[in-house]
């Protein structure tokens, strides 16, 4: 099943926040948990490949959603998960660069259980997800591509100076913003 464009888009617009980019909030609704990341959602083969794997052991495998331009917020296509994220997600990129758009992905599960907003691929990104559920067997995984505010918290006591250096770099203002608009409910 695939909803029809407009219906994307108003389901887009009831979940995103269209005028919004890290740190601020993006999302209207609150999600149980939070992962942010640095690398290119439209290319990164293993961002891409782990975020399924993320969603599919949280959630389950019998999930669709709707893949948006975030410069437009033109909707792109369908994305299910009995198919190759990889080479879907890079297909729309490519798609989205030949008409002259170099901007990130919002992806949105069509039930709003999880959603991923990446402003540009230069830019962090976020995966909001409704699920407590912690993958324990793939914690590597996660933890090699993501980030969340309990590791922000960390980098902020500066208790290394491998920490220190991560909070000049990032910046303390906008670790501290992260923080607040992203406690896990």
């Amino acid at each position: 099943m695939t909803i029809e464009h407009d219906d994307a888009i108003t389901l887009l617009k009831s979940v995103v926040r269209l005028d919004a980019n890290l740190p601020a909030r993006v999302f209207h609704k609150k999600f149980a948990r939070y992962f942010f990341f640095d690398n290119d959602i439209c290319t990164s083969e293993d961002l891409i490949s782990v975020t399924k794997l993320v969603i599919g052991e949280s959630l389950g495998y019998d999930l669709m959603a709707s893949v948006f331009a975030s410069s437009d917020f033109k909707y792109l296509g369908d994305l299910h998960m009995n198919e190759d994220w990889v080479a879907k997600i890079v297909s729309l990129s490519a798609e989205m660069n030949d008409s002259g758009d170099y901007g990130g992905l919002i992806i949105l599960e069509q039930k709003k259980q999880w959603a991923i907003f990446q402003k540009s691929p230069v830019e962090e990104g976020v995966l909001g997800i409704n699920s407590n559920k912690k993958p324990e067997a793939i914690n590597d995984l996660i933890y090699e591509n993501f980030v969340d505010c309990e590791k922000f918290k960390e980098w902020l006591e500066e208790r290394t100076s491998h920490d220190i250096e991560l909070v000049k770099s990032v910046g303390r203002d906008y670790l501290m913003s992260i923080v607040e608009n992203y406690r896990e409910a």
